[in-house]
């Protein structure tokens, strides 16, 4: 006889429907994204070829983890900074460590191939010149193998190099603008370079750079820029306070000087992305010019007609051959002037 149920069919509360939801729903994304993290690579080490299911995301780790060892001079392609993704091939070259004895004695070289041919060029020397070596050239190297080769010796050669001095400028307000004063005389320093040279049948190679040393640390230039203001640049502006652009129109202009042609534009410290110092170190203002320096000279002052007297001391890199681009103390300033050709005049 068919037993009956003791009571009505009783439903899960909602509550526990979503529990079980969400982790059912937890244990799915677990596995989908351990799955999805595996990749499937291929290590190519010294020509022996492996597969290998990683979780690593760069070469290094997969690597470290596949326990290959990589050193200097060692090749590795991918580089180990590079990201692994699903697919790759990744090859390991190891280099083999070989003594090279010359004429004036040995050179050490780690070389990432099979035969003492490519020893020699790892060292820089062509072994189709007819050099003669023991073991043969097509002999295959051996980590420790010795190498001899004839009719090749190393000359050493030292140089001797001016390090250039740097020259920076600093404002003195007591000094008129555009005005330069040498505070600290500059003076190049030195660098001592030893290089090895290896000569073949009395032909030099390559020069190989082995040791470097400064000798004499360099002495930079200290310049000081005036920046005081002649009186004649500061007048009462339309409410009575100071106006650069009405002393631009009052300033009296020079009577010699060399003229030039020069398309303008112009800009204000602290819009646009400008900055306060320009390129000299100075603060930027009304007064200053931005100039190519192969046209017009830092620290070259000049006369603007409609702007004023302007010191080159500031420059940018769309201001190129006969460009001035000159400093306003406002944004407003700077967009009243707009763009204009003028015959500026260079002060000796």
């Amino acid at each position: 006889m068919e037993r009956q149920p003791a009571g009505p069919a009783r439903f899960l509360r909602p509550q526990y429907i979503v529990t079980v939801l969400i982790a059912a729903a937890i244990i799915v994304l677990s596995v989908a994204g351990f799955v999805g993290a595996q990749k499937a690579v291929t290590v190519v080490v010294d020509g022996e070829s492996r597969s290998v299911n990683t979780q690593s995301n760069t070469v290094a780790a997969l690597l470290a983890e596949a326990g290959i060892a990589v050193g200097d001079g060692d090749v590795v392609n991918p580089p180990l900074e590079a990201e692994l993704s699903d697919g790759m091939t990744v090859v390991v070259r190891y280099a083999t460590p070989v003594v090279l004895s010359l004429q004036g004695g040995d050179v050490e070289v780690s070389v990432v191939g099979d035969t003492v041919a490519d020893a020699l060029v790892a060292a820089g020397l062509d072994p189709s010149c007819g050099t003669v070596t023991e073991p043969c050239l097509d002999a295959p190297l051996s980590p420790g193998m010795v190498v001899r080769v004839s009719d090749v010796f190393v000359r050493v050669q030292q140089e001797e190099v001016e390090i250039p001095f740097e020259t920076t400028a600093k404002d003195d307000d007591t000094m008129s603008q555009g005005s330069r004063s040498v505070v600290t005389e500059g003076a190049p320093g030195k660098i001592l370079r030893v290089y090895r040279v290896l000569v073949t049948n009395g032909v030099e190679g390559p020069r190989t750079l082995t040791a470097e040393e400064i000798v004499l640390e360099p002495v930079d230039e200290v310049v000081a820029v005036g920046t005081k203001r002649a009186s004649s640049h500061l007048v009462a502006s339309r409410s009575g306070s100071s106006s650069s652009s009405s002393a631009a129109k009052s300033a009296t202009a020079p009577t010699s000087g060399k003229t030039m042609r020069v398309a303008t534009t112009a800009y204000a410290p602290g819009v646009g992305g400008v900055g306060w110092r320009t390129a000299t170190g100075m603060k930027a203002g009304y007064g200053i010019a931005a100039v190519d320096p192969s046209v017009i000279p830092l620290g070259t002052r000049m006369y603007v007609p409609g702007y004023g007297y302007a010191l080159a001391a500031d420059t940018g890199g769309a201001i190129v051959g006969n460009r001035v681009d000159l400093c306003f103390d406002t944004a407003a300033e700077a967009y009243a002037w707009g763009r204009r050709t003028v015959t500026i005049t260079i002060l000796p």
